[in-house]
């Protein structure tokens, strides 16, 4: 059965072998699973997969060790970051460390951009915003590519086309199939990196080959399922079956 928020008051004593986790909210997600897991209940995605998926610069370091990925660095103050930049070589894109829908990712094309960009982000009040996260602007045929790994199956992909540089589908983006053996291999040492869970995996094509841009553990299909006839939603409450049996 659907547990909308409004009726979620904890501490509680939920009779559910799984949930799964459907909140597009990085943080009420990942309380909510905290939470539960307390409770002794199993989540999708669990706690740690939301913590360290969800945020791209977590995120980064677990891909690094499994797959290519965008050159990248960090940085805390508004000095570091502008070196940091330079560090990499313009154009750049900076981004929140937690975020979706291309939302506040911006490409900085040189210096006085990266210092507007700064200077900006140094008067939100959100401390998040103080932690720079930075990758190099990776050159894309017009398209990038987001493919689901489910429980370590791969599951599908698509192409996102898009005239401009940020091709989500959220922003405009076109979506078309995808089906490439090199992008289900990377896709699931993407998966690798974290173990668990069901994840969608953002992936850009460079002249080095394939790299795994982000993940994101509350991934949205709408779009896959349209284009490919992929029953992305039964595959998750198939694993979710597998989790409660655990």
């Amino acid at each position: 059965f659907i547990l909308h928020d409004r009726e979620m008051i904890f501490p509680e004593s939920f009779d559910l072998d799984v949930v799964i986790i459907r909140n597009i909210s990085h943080f009420k997600a990942l309380y909510m699973a905290k939470l539960f897991e307390s409770s002794g209940i199993p989540t999708v995605n669990p706690f740690n997969i939301i913590l360290e998926a969800g945020d791209k610069l977590f995120a980064t370091l677990r891909l690094s060790e499994k797959v290519p990925v965008p050159r990248w660095t960090a940085a805390f103050d508004k000095e570091s970051a502008i070196q940091a930049m330079e560090r990499i070589g313009y154009p750049v894109v900076i981004k929140p460390v937690f975020g979706s829908w291309g939302r506040m990712v911006s490409k900085i094309n040189d210096l006085d951009a990266a210092e507007g960009i700064v200077e900006h982000r140094q008067w939100m009040g959100n401390p998040l915003y103080k932690v720079y996260y930075i990758q190099e602007y990776v050159e894309k045929p017009g398209r990038d590519i987001r493919s689901h790994v489910i429980g370590g199956e791969f599951v599908t992909a698509i192409y996102r086309y898009s005239d401009h540089w940020v091709t989500n589908t959220a922003r405009g983006g076109k979506a078309i199939p995808c089906e490439d053996e090199e992008v289900k291999e990377i896709s699931i040492k993407a998966w690798e990196a974290f173990g668990e869970g069901a994840l969608a995996i953002d992936i850009f094509e460079s002249d080095r080959g394939l790299l795994v841009n982000e993940v994101n553990p509350a991934m949205e299909f709408k779009n896959v399922v349209r284009v490919t006839g992929v029953d992305v939603a039964k595959k998750v409450v198939e694993y979710a079956v597998e989790v409660a049996k655990r």
